[in-house]
């Protein structure tokens, strides 16, 4: 039944997120149409030449892809507005009353809805990296290769600093990862509190109790903050600037809340939500 659950869950969200997706494709192609027409005039004005065809390029771009760029960026935010928009219907409005036929517990319809967001979010995320790719690669077609070398020379930068890092790169996604769970689970439960404790007005109490709840949040991260650079001062860190005693105190509390939240957005889901 879980899996089920999930399915619809997942069709549910695509009806909304497959036009996002194409508008991620949109923009992609209009990118890469412009980087085209970009590479080729800065190899006209030979790339690798400064003062030419570099900074025409880099003055070019800035002009006429900001608005692509300006297109994903909102895209990441329609994505997340999306997953708890449909949450909110689906827990909430009238919506709600199939929701809680289901022979589901409260813990498999949360899990399901959380599976099903992550799932999509997975995918906005590789569709909005792929633009960006798809984009640079118009820099790789007509550029030359000046821009393969260049490009080529980054990356290898990169490889060389994530593999001198490893222990710290792995820790950040970690913490990345555990803040972006704890960051669902504290928003789902304040929109199922907010629209449990009124009748009227659920979305804009829910709404506001978002607000409340990341600002406490944010302010007891702050504290473990401090508790992570007094880690550091006190010698913890085997250098001045390493940051992975702090690391392991964020992710510590993140998995905290992770596990406060989720037991609380249940006990709401099966005691108290009011529907529209």
């Amino acid at each position: 039944m879980f899996l089920k659950l999930f399915r619809h869950d997942f069709k549910g969200l695509g009806r909304w997120m497959w036009p996002v997706m194409i508008g991620i494709g949109g923009a992609a192609v209009l990118g890469f149409i412009n980087t085209l027409v970009l590479g080729r005039s800065a190899r006209a004005d030979n790339f690798d030449m400064p003062g030419s065809g570099f900074e025409k390029l880099l003055v070019t771009s800035v002009g006429l892809t900001a608005l692509v760029f300006m297109a994903l960026a909102m895209a990441a935010t329609v994505i997340a507005v999306l997953l708890f928009v449909r949450f909110y219907k689906s827990m909430v409005t009238d919506e709600a009353y199939l929701t809680f036929t289901l022979p589901v517990t409260a813990g498999q319809l949360i899990g399901a809805k959380f599976l099903s967001a992550t799932v999509w979010a997975l995918i906005g995320g590789i569709g909005i990296f792929l633009a960006f790719c798809v984009i640079g690669s118009g820099l790789l077609v007509t550029g030359g290769a000046d821009a393969v070398a260049f490009f080529r020379e980054m990356a290898e930068d990169m490889g060389e600093i994530l593999a001198e890092n490893g222990g710290v790169v792995l820790l950040l996604l970690l913490y990345g990862i555990t803040g972006a769970v704890r960051t669902y689970f504290q928003v789902t439960c304040a929109i199922l509190f907010g629209a449990s404790v009124v009748r009227k007005n659920k979305a804009l109490a829910a709404v506001g109790m978002v607000f409340a709840v990341n600002f406490a949040v944010n302010l007891i991260l702050s504290l473990s903050g401090v508790s992570g650079m007094m880690a550091l001062v006190f010698g913890i860190g085997s250098e001045i600037m390493d940051i992975q005693p702090m690391l392991w105190i964020q992710i510590a509390v993140n998995v905290l809340l992770i596990a406060v939240f989720w037991w609380w957005s249940w006990r709401i889901a099966k005691k108290s939500v009011n529907i529209e």
